[in-house]
């Protein structure tokens, strides 16, 4: 980074710590007359409002559908370009379009709140009613292919929409979930990026990712299809699937039930009896312990020990000492040693050469 850059980036940092949208939405309600007001605040949820359609703001004021419609144009229209909203507005302009031009012209409305900093959804909606009055940005909001997001009117939307294709295509690809570095790394191979690499800095790259439809990330900020399942779980199963896959070792149903929670705040609460009853009949997962799960593609196997054993023992194709065997077991199961050796002991499926060599009964 430059002394410029830095410079722009330590000024912009000002600006949004000292940002204060309810403050300034407050300043621009106060001039206008109490009807008025309460058409903005009602449509847009301001001043303790909560958001209100059309028709119900009408059926309070006494007023048609129509009429309230008309009366939002109207102050809208007057609201973006009357000397006294604009300077209160200034300071948040400059925020926006800085943030804008960053990100390639372009941010998801979720993403441009978090760097904002608001939560609350009051100041969300006294930040989506200033953007509104900003006249050189647009909002994108129910855009087919691009998250509710905020566009200056400069934005490159067939860019945007070959760089969503192309990204498509790498991670159909790989057919699995990319980091952020593994995704850039992939993506700077293609032939478009090499076209268009000086407008797709990695910061604006990730971002576009960000805004487009297609694309999700999943708890463990994976990039994917946002149909896949690892990306967005439809079920326990596939939350039990995803934790346990990042957790990289079995684990008993009570632990994968708190990494489920963890992992997913936001949605339903997983309860260890769902979780288990799920786990018992979905083949991505193997028993191989007292509660204790793994998944099936870590090479785990289901059954008894002692089937277990056999199938380690065909696989050698010739006698396997004790320790070995032991091993071996212990790779596809989480049992003590002494289970196995119960196992063993079965002389109608296995037969003892020697002091410590086993082989299959019958063989």
């Amino acid at each position: 980074m430059g002394i410029l850059d830095t410079i722009i980036d330590h000024k912009r940092t000002d600006l949004v710590s000292e940002f204060e949208p309810l403050v300034i939405v407050g300043k621009i309600l106060e001039q206008l007359k109490d009807r008025d007001r309460q058409v903005i605040a009602r449509r847009y949820g301001l001043s303790g409002y909560n958001e209100q359609t059309l028709e119900a703001i009408g059926k309070d004021l006494k007023l048609t559908r129509e009429r309230v419609r008309q009366i939002e144009k109207a102050l809208l229209k007057t609201l973006r370009v009357h000397p006294v909203s604009r300077s209160h507005v200034s300071a948040t302009r400059e925020i926006l379009a800085s943030m804008l031009s960053e990100h390639g012209g372009i941010m998801a409305e979720v993403d441009l709140l978090e760097r904002l900093g608001i939560q609350a959804v009051e100041e969300a909606n006294a930040v989506r009613f200033l953007f509104l009055l900003i006249e050189e940005v647009a909002s994108l909001k129910g855009h087919e292919h691009i998250r509710d997001a905020w566009a200056a009117l400069q934005f490159d939307t067939e860019l945007f929409n070959k760089f969503v294709l192309e990204s498509k295509k790498v991670l159909e690809v790989a057919s699995k979930p990319h980091g952020a570095e593994r995704f850039l790394e992939n993506f700077k191979k293609t032939d478009f990026y090499k076209e268009h690499s000086e407008q797709l800095p990695d910061k604006v790259i990730l971002n576009f990712l960000s805004a487009a439809k297609i694309v999700s990330k999943n708890a463990f900020g994976e990039y994917g299809l946002a149909h896949w399942r690892d990306i967005t779980p439809r079920d326990v199963g596939d939350k039990a699937y995803l934790v346990l896959q990042h957790h990289g070792k079995p684990e008993h149903y009570t632990q994968i039930t708190e990494l489920i929670n963890k992992h997913h705040p936001g949605g339903r609460k997983a309860y260890k009896e769902t979780v288990h009853n799920e786990l018992i009949k979905d083949k991505r997962f193997i028993l191989v312990g007292r509660g204790i799960y793994a998944l099936a593609e870590w090479g785990y196997k289901s059954g008894v020990v002692a089937d277990v054993i056999e199938e380690v023992l065909k696989s050698a194709g010739v006698p396997m000492s004790r320790d070995e065997i032991i091993a071996e077991v212990l790779k596809k199961r989480m049992v003590k040693k002494n289970t196995i050796l119960v196992g063993l002991s079965n002389k109608q499926r296995f037969t003892k050469i020697g002091r410590s060599q086993y082989k299959l009964a019958g063989n």
